[in-house]
């Protein structure tokens, strides 16, 4: 499969959803080949979240990733350029691209300056179901809206980076409303129009731990410190809705690691070989091994399997010993080491409900 001839499509619509750029663009856009990935596609939109092996968003140059993974000097040039400013990034867009590589993150710089995105091949289909679905919630949203209110047309602020494919997908879906992107705290205090709906597509702490969302945290926050940037986020969204306007939000739900399991049978030996795979690769709450039966897994090994990741092919091809996963049996499978990347990274997400409860509640009232 090429990026050149591959074409997602599962009915989501019938235009290139990724903005995927062909190898003949590579030159005038300013990307160098090698800087691809085998098993990705460059692109200009990207999902919201992928989880990267060492626990952050393999989207967002988010603070986990920066502070646990980088040198002094390394923080300190991230902390200095900005996508907003092409003509810092372009002077220094290879060491740039080093750092992200060595963070397992799936973004990159052209020769001018600006970002580009690597999306995995295999993940492509189940990127484009879950945007879906997103998508299917906020509609039925709108739609109850529409009902209550008796209005034909909404101004819809969507809290989230520029280039998320969400933002894309909406603003396609939804031409007949006015949707105003809020890409970072200092845009969202320049908003003096007031909304109808607003629409957050992440969870309230990982939005706030965008590297580019929240400039003006500059190093790794303690929790009170992040509870107060969350109150200011909400008092701020409050401020800008129309009375009457609803705020919603749409993320990923973060299960607290929890003693239930499942009695999970895979449907096919491959499925089987991948989830162990991935317990050889991130230290899940137990080990598992192929026993040609069901397996009794962890609720949230399972879940934390089921969201999607990204490793580096080097990385897997170094666990495999070059071998191809298809040809390796399942005590082969079985007896690989354990490389223990961290699973999850996401603050406090243990206490998610709770938490949200109590920094919602202070502005709003629940509806669903």
């Amino acid at each position: 499969m090429k990026p050149d001839n591959y074409a997602p499509g599962n009915g989501l619509l019938t235009k290139d959803t990724f903005r995927f750029i062909k190898p003949d663009e590579y030159e005038s856009l300013g990307i160098d080949p090698e800087d691809i990935p085998i098993g990705t596609f460059p692109a200009l939109k990207h999902p919201s979240h992928l989880p990267s092996r060492f626990g952050g968003n393999a989207y967002g140059s988010g603070l986990f990733e920066i502070y646990d993974r980088l040198k002094p000097d390394d923080i300190k040039l991230l902390q200095e350029v900005s996508f907003n400013h092409p003509e810092h990034l372009e002077k220094r867009y290879k060491l740039i691209n080093r750092i992200y590589k060595k963070m397992g993150l799936l973004i990159r710089v052209s020769r001018t300056g600006k970002p580009y995105y690597l999306i995995p091949a295999h993940l492509v289909s189940n990127t484009l179901e879950h945007i879906r679905v997103k998508l299917d919630e906020i509609s039925k949203i709108i739609e109850s809206h529409r009902k209550k209110f008796l209005k034909e047309r909404y101004s819809i602020g969507l809290l989230t980076l520029k280039d998320d494919l969400i933002f894309n997908e909406l603003s396609y879906r939804f031409r007949e409303h006015h949707i105003v992107l809020i890409d970072s705290l200092s845009k969202l205090r320049a908003v003096t129009e007031k909304l109808d709906l607003i629409i957050i597509t992440r969870d309230i702490y990982e939005l706030l731990l965008l590297e580019d969302f929240a400039q003006a945290i500059t190093k790794r926050p303690s929790k009170s410190r992040l509870n107060e940037l969350a109150h200011y986020l909400l008092w701020k969204i409050h401020g800008i809705l129309r009375d009457g306007g609803e705020l919603f939000v749409v993320a990923d739900r973060q299960i607290a690691k929890t003693d239930q399991t499942a009695l999970v049978t895979f449907k096919t030996e491959q499925e089987a070989k991948n989830f162990i795979l991935f317990t050889h690769i991130f230290k899940t709450q137990q080990r598992y091994r192929l026993n040609g039966r069901a397996l009794e897994i962890k609720i949230f090994d399972l879940q934390e399997y089921l969201r999607g990741f990204y490793v580096e092919p080097e990385i897997i091809d170094r666990l495999l010993n070059g071998a191809d996963i298809d040809t390796l049996s399942p005590r082969q499978i079985n007896d690989l080491p354990y490389l223990d990347y961290p699973l999850r990274k996401v603050p406090y997400s243990g206490a998610q409900e709770k938490a949200w409860a109590r920094l919602f509640g202070t502005f709003f009232e629940q509806v669903f």
